[in-house]
């Protein structure tokens, strides 16, 4: 399917359309002091929520309006916030704000289609990040990359590479916890020898839109399903799911209907059967993303179903 630009400004995460057909089949049956997370991975009924420091014109967005962005957040009850990159001073400005909301942070290294090199910088400005905060508290886990195997930017074994890199210089750089990658299940799947013994805990994004062949009401069980698939993928690791959600806009995909009304259904069924496994995506609407396929890659935004 085809996978949307990133603008030029800024590298940006971008939500790729893709189907996960290959997973509908039926499933098959911690970190040092500083790095610890003030609270569990799956605390309450849904944990971590997506956000990305841009305007709807893909800016970035002023230290005032994260800080405002961060505590909607924290006050919606989520205690982890996800961070896709560095970019637009992520580190600084969300990072302020979600420790004064005793929110823990998912930071990521972006891998773009310019590849593995262009991210690198990424890796030194989170260590740098680190020493002059003076510690690692909050940090739950770091993710490098956001399925760039799937968006082929790069192989799984460079990618596989990269996180052993990238883990060696946050843990030279005094950090303990998590490191991980993401991408979609069936991705995880093809590649599990190369990709699972790379990361400290398995990870996925899982959109039951993409697939066709579920409905909203069926958002949850899917999600659930694919996170014991995952298990099954990558044996004995903690299982993650760090995207997931449903468009309230656009062209149905099969099935899979788009609509305000379809993604309050999925929302909650996913929040009810995995919540406190998964990463809600994401926060507001992202209007500086193209339509994409179906036109809902802009669609996104849920934090008005946990008011």
């Amino acid at each position: 399917m085809p996978i949307q630009d990133i603008p030029a400004h800024p590298p940006k995460p971008v939500k790729p359309s893709h189907p996960e057909v290959a997973n509908s089949g039926p499933p098959a049956k911690k970190p040092a002091d500083d790095a610890k997370p003030k609270k569990p991975f799956h605390s309450g009924s849904y944990w971590a929520m997506t956000y990305s420091p841009y305007t709807p014109s893909g800016l970035c967005k002023a230290s005032s309006d994260v800080a405002s962005d961060v505590a909607s957040i924290a006050a919606k009850g989520f205690s982890s916030i996800r961070l896709y990159s560095t970019d637009c001073s992520g580190l600084t400005n969300v990072a302020t704000a979600a420790q004064s909301h005793n929110l823990n942070l998912i930071l990521g290294v972006y891998i773009s289609a310019s590849g593995i090199s262009a991210a690198r910088p990424q890796i030194d400005e989170i260590v740098t990040w680190a020493a002059n905060n003076g510690h690692w508290k909050g940090v739950e886990m770091i993710v490098v990359g956001n399925e760039a195997v799937f968006n082929n930017f790069a192989s799984a074994e460079e990618l596989a590479s990269f996180v052993s890199e990238a883990r060696s210089a946050f843990k030279n750089g005094g950090y303990d916890g998590p490191v991980t990658l993401t991408e979609t299940v069936d991705i995880l799947s093809k590649h599990a020898e190369v990709l699972c013994p790379a990361s400290d805990i398995a990870a996925a994004n899982i959109h039951a839109f993409f697939n066709g062949q579920v409905t909203a009401s069926g958002a949850g069980a899917f999600v659930a399903s694919q996170l014991e698939l995952l298990a099954e993928t990558c044996p004995g690791k903690e299982v993650y799911n760090l995207e997931t959600g449903w468009p309230s806009k656009g062209s149905k995909n099969g099935v899979a209907i788009p609509g305000s009304w379809e993604q309050r259904i999925a929302v909650e069924g996913i929040r009810k059967m995995a919540g406190g496994k998964s990463t809600f995506f994401s926060f507001v609407d992202d209007e500086w993303k193209e339509e994409g396929e179906w036109g809902v890659e802009r669609s996104w935004g849920c934090g008005q179903l946990f008011d």
